[in-house]
């Protein structure tokens, strides 16, 4: 009787391990089950994004319409390191026409702004501007700039551009006045909380200060009961003429 109890004794004791180990085990397969459906969804998703860029015309010294599909291909590359391990992607870097880019930012989220009710002006001071850097991370930037007015702010969205010697910044601001549902607070405690991100995780911005800190940038922003204002500033070439080929804009 002694024998036996010892060894219930020692059966308990192992007991939790066991299950523990069990526990671990079920883990890795769910986990390698869910990894299998994410990367066939990540193939998927890529495979019909690579046709349209590459249907889409080339050309020389501008990136056209293409740019968007880029940032998506981009975009699934780095869900496929997370998931997958590898390198991340290197800036590449080159001269961004940045007037251009920042219209054309503008051009693509106009329809999205006028959804709601409101609109984007773009107003430039000085001469254009050339910033050595990754096109499609510094159209990202300014585009999650616009979308964070249209969604969190609004309507009225203006983005303020100047060009003083080697610097050049961008504001993009708004009047804080849409998208204040019925029972939300308008103090500027709420908005604040809602443009970093406590409803919507305040991903877009954290793209924009990650850009700003790889480009030896800066990005602010400022909240008060008027609106926001969220400006990034970046080192920057002046060129007063059109921009000649060879540099990149962002037409759309």
């Amino acid at each position: 009787m002694r024998g036996l109890a010892g060894v219930g004794c020692e059966l308990n004791s192992v007991l939790p391990l066991l299950v523990a180990v069990l526990v671990i085990a079920f883990r890795e397969v769910w986990l390698a089950h869910r990894r299998s459906l994410v990367n066939r969804a990540l193939h998927e998703a890529r495979r019909p994004l690579q046709v349209i860029a590459l249907s889409l015309p080339v050309g020389s010294g501008r990136m056209i319409p293409a740019l968007p599909v880029w940032q998506a291909i981009r975009a699934l590359g780095e869900v496929d390191r997370q998931i997958n391990g590898g390198a991340p992607d290197r800036i590449r870097p080159e001269p961004v026409a940045c007037r251009l880019m920042t219209e054309a930012c503008a051009r693509r989220w106009q329809s999205r702004a006028r959804m709601v009710g409101g609109g984007i002006e773009v107003r430039w001071t000085g001469p254009e501007a050339l910033v050595t850097g990754d096109p499609a991370m510094l159209s990202a930037a300014i585009e999650n700039l616009i979308l964070n007015a249209i969604e969190h702010g609004g309507p009225r969205i203006v983005v303020r551009a100047l060009v003083v010697g080697r610097r050049l910044r961008v504001e993009v601001t708004d009047n804080g006045r849409s998208h204040r549902a019925e029972g939300r607070s308008g103090s500027p405690a709420e908005v604040v909380a809602r443009l970093r991100g406590r409803e919507r995780h305040g991903h877009g911005l954290a793209v924009v200060r990650d850009v700003a800190r790889r480009h030896d940038g800066r990005f602010d922003l400022q909240v008060d009961e008027r609106g926001s204002s969220a400006t990034l500033t970046l080192p920057c070439e002046s060129r007063p003429a059109a921009p000649a080929t060879g540099l990149v804009g962002t037409e759309g």
